[in-house]
C-alpha cells in the first residue's frame, strides 16, 4: 500500500514536471522572434549608415547570422530571407564592418562587440519585446538616435492598428515641428476607420487647413513622443466632439498606467458634476507619412461658450476688470503671471493668466488684489471664518479636491490648477476645469495629498482646515461613493478595451513608453482606485448628504436664503422629499 502511494506520487510528480516543461517550451516558442520568408527593406534616411547589415540569432545556440544588405535605386537597403526562420531571440540593424555570414557566438556577444568597436546599431529587439518582422515592409527608425527603435511600414498600407480613428497630418514641405511658440502650416484629415461614433473630418483629397506647434513643459522637453497644439482654420467637430478650432494632441508618454490617468481623471470630474470637463478621445496619428502612435485628442482649456463659459475680457483693458478671468496656479514662472507671496512655502504662488492674455495695469492690480485677499482669507487662523467663501466657491473647490484626492495627485494644487471668475463685484472664483493627471498614484495612497506632498500644495492645505469645507467634501464624496463609484470599474475596463490594440502598435513605435498589455495596467489602476477610495471612506464616511443631493453646478448656493439640516446634522439642499428638517434662518454670505 505504501509502495503504491509512493509510485503514484512519483507518477504525479513526473507528469506535473512534463506539463511544466511543455508549457515552458510553448511559451518560449510563442515569445521567440520569427522572421517570415520574404524581402525586407530598411529606411536609412535618418541614421545615414555608410553600410547596412541585418543581424539575428539565438543566444541558446550561440549562433549569429550577419546578412549584408544591398542599397536599392530608391535609397532603401534590402535583404531576402529564403525560408521562414523560427526560434530566434534577437534582431537589429547595424553599420558594422564585421564580415557577413555565420558567427558561432551568442547574438548578445556580437552586439556587445559591435558597441566596443564604436560601430552603431538600432535597438536590439528581443523575444520579450519583439517588434514582429513584416515581409515586404520597410523598417523605419523613429529618430536619428544611434539605438533608435522603429516600426515596420508596408508600402500603401496604414501603419496604424486600424482599431481607432486615424488623424493624418502633413506639414508644409514636411517641415518638422520643433517649437512651442511658432506654428507650422499643415493640413489634416480624420479617417474614422469604420467607427460609427466618429465622423470623417476632411479627406485625403480635401484635407482641412491646420496650424500645429508643440505644447507642454516636461512632456515636451522630456520625451521623444511629443504633444502638440492644433489650430484649425475653421471650426470642426473632430471625432464627434463639439465644434471648435482648438484642440490638443496629448501623447501620454508619461503615463505608466496604460494611458488611463487623464481619461479617468476627466471621467471622475464628470461624475463629480464639475461645470465643464475637457472631452478626451483616443486616436492614432500619422505625421508626414510616419506613424507616431496612440494619442488623445483633447479639448484644451480656454474661454468659450462650450468650455469655460465666462464673459471674455478684452486684453489690456481698463474697463470692467472684474471678469471674466481664467487663470492657472502654475509650476513654471516663465509664463506671464503674478506672484502671491506665502511665508510657509519655499516659493511664491505663480498665477499664470490665460484670459485675458495681456494685462493693463488695472487688470494686473485687480488680479493681484484678488489672490492676495484669497491668501489672507485661507490663512486666517480662525477656522470658523467664512471670509474665504466670499471669494471662492466652496463646493466647486470641494469637487476638484475630491477628484485629485481619489487619484492621489499630489501635483494637482501645485500646477495645472485652474480657476475662473465671471464678471461682477460679487462673483466668486470657481475651481476648475481639471487638467493633467500625469502625477497620479505615484506615492502613498494612505494619506491626504496635502500631507507631506512631493510638490508643495497651494491653498488646499489651508482650505481643508476649515470645518465647513470638510463638510462639503464629505457631501461630495458621499454622493459620488453611492451613485458613481459602483460603475467605475466598468468605465476603466471599457476604455482599456477600446485602446488595447492601438496600444500594442504604439508600443512597437515607442517601446520605451506605454505598454502592450493595457489589460494588466487596467487591473493595476483599479486596485489603486479601490485602495484609495477605501481609505478615504474610512476618513470621511460614505453617508455624506445621505440620499439628498449636494448642490449642483459650479456656482453653489449664492442665492440660497436659508441653511437646512436633517436630524443627523447633515446639510440638505433638496427639501421636496418627505422628512423632518431643521431650518437655520440666515442669509448665505456672497
Amino acid at each position: 500500500m505504501i509502495m503504491t502511494m509512493k509510485k503514484n506520487k512519483f507518477i504525479n510528480e513526473w507528469w506535473r514536471g512534463m506539463v511544466i516543461l511543455f508549457l515552458a517550451l510553448v511559451l518560449a516558442d510563442a515569445q521567440a522572434v520569427v522572421i517570415p520568408a520574404g524581402t525586407y527593406y530598411f529606411d536609412n534616411s535618418k541614421l545615414k549608415y555608410s553600410d547596412v547589415k541585418f543581424v539575428y540569432g539565438n543566444d541558446a545556440e550561440s549562433v549569429t547570422h550577419i546578412l549584408q544588405m544591398t542599397k536599392t535605386e530608391n535609397g532603401l537597403w534590402t535583404f531576402d530571407i529564403a525560408a521562414t526562420v523560427e526560434g530566434q531571440t534577437h534582431y537589429f540593424f547595424t553599420n558594422s564592418a564585421l564580415e557577413a555570414g555565420l558567427r558561432n557566438e551568442r547574438v548578445t556577444k556580437v552586439k556587445d562587440l559591435i558597441v566596443q568597436r564604436g560601430e552603431h546599431r538600432t535597438q536590439t529587439f528581443k523575444d520579450v519585446d519583439n517588434v514582429p518582422l513584416v515581409a515586404g515592409a520597410t523598417f523605419v527608425p523613429n529618430s536619428s538616435d544611434l539605438y533608435t527603435s522603429g516600426v515596420w511600414k508596408k508600402e500603401g498600407e496604414s501603419p496604424a492598428s486600424g482599431a481607432l480613428p486615424v488623424l493624418y497630418i502633413n506639414t508644409e514641405n514636411n517641415a518638422p515641428i520643433t517649437s512651442k511658440d511658432v506654428y507650422v502650416q499643415a493640413t489634416c484629415y480624420v479617417d474614422p476607420m469604420g467607427s460609427e461614433d466618429c465622423p470623417a473630418s476632411g479627406s485625403k483629397e480635401s484635407p482641412l487647413a491646420l496650424s500645429i506647434k508643440g505644447r507642454g513643459n516636461w512632456t515636451w522637453q522630456g520625451f521623444d513622443k511629443k504633444p502638440y497644439r492644433l489650430k484649425l482654420s475653421a471650426k470642426e467637430a473632430m471625432l464627434g466632439m463639439k465644434k471648435s478650432k482648438h484642440f490638443v494632441l496629448m501623447a501620454g508618454a508619461d503615463d505608466n498606467l496604460g494611458f488611463m490617468k487623464n481619461p479617468l481623471g476627466y471621467e471622475l470630474s464628470r461624475r463629480m458634476k464639475l461645470a465643464w470637463t475637457p472631452d478626451c478621445r483616443p486616436l492614432e496619428v500619422v505625421l508626414n507619412g510616419n506613424y507616431i502612435g496612440l494619442y488623445f485628442l483633447t479639448e484644451n482649456i480656454r474661454v468659450d461658450a462650450d468650455r469655460v463659459n465666462v464673459t471674455e475680457q478684452t486684453d489690456n483693458s481698463d474697463e470692467d476688470v472684474t471678469g471674466g478671468w481664467l487663470v492657472e496656479v502654475d509650476n513654471y514662472n516663465s509664463d506671464p503671471h503674478i506672484s502671491v507671496k506665502v511665508t510657509d512655502k519655499s516659493q511664491d504662488i505663480w498665477i499664470t493668466y490665460k484670459s485675458p492674455e495681456v494685462l493693463s495695469a488695472a487688470q494686473e492690480d485687480y488680479l493681484q488684489s484678488q489672490f492676495d485677499a484669497i491668501r489672507d482669507a485661507v490663512y486666517d487662523k480662525d477656522r470658523t471664518s467664512m471670509e474665504w467663501e466670499r471669494l471662492v466657491d466652496m463646493y466647486a473647490m470641494a469637487r476638484v479636491y475630491v477628484v485629485r484626492e481619489i487619484l492621489q495627485d499630489e501635483e494637482g494644487f501645485h500646477g495645472s490648477f485652474y480657476l475662473h471668475k465671471e464678471r461682477g463685484n460679487d462673483t466668486k472664483w470657481v475651481a476648475g476645469p481639471v487638467w493633467d493627471f500625469g502625477n497620479a498614484y505615484s506615492r502613498d495612497r494612505h494619506k491626504f495629498i496635502w500631507e507631506r506632498p512631493e510638490f508643495e500644495c497651494f491653498f488646499i492645505d489651508q482650505i481643508y482646515q476649515f470645518p465647513r469645507f470638510q463638510e462639503a467634501v464629505k457631501n461630495v464624496f458621499g454622493d459620488f461613493y453611492r451613485e458613481e463609484y459602483p460603475s467605475i470599474d466598468q468605465f476603466i475596463d471599457s476604455f482599456a478595451s477600446s485602446i488595447s490594440v492601438a496600444a500594442v502598435a504604439d508600443h512597437s513605435r515607442w517601446p520605451q513608453y506605454g505598454t502592450d498589455n493595457v489589460s494588466a495596467k487596467a487591473s493595476t489602476l483599479k486596485s489603486y482606485v479601490h485602495d484609495k477610495i477605501g481609505w478615504l471612506a474610512k476618513q470621511w464616511g460614505t453617508t455624506g448628504s445621505a440620499d439628498i443631493k449636494s448642490p449642483a453646478g459650479d456656482t453653489i448656493g449664492n442665492n440660497q436664503s436659508t441653511i437646512v439640516y436633517d436630524l443627523q446634522g447633515r446639510r440638505v439642499t433638496d427639501t421636496s422629499k418627505p422628512g423632518v428638517y431643521v431650518y437655520k434662518n440666515r442669509m448665505l454670505l456672497k
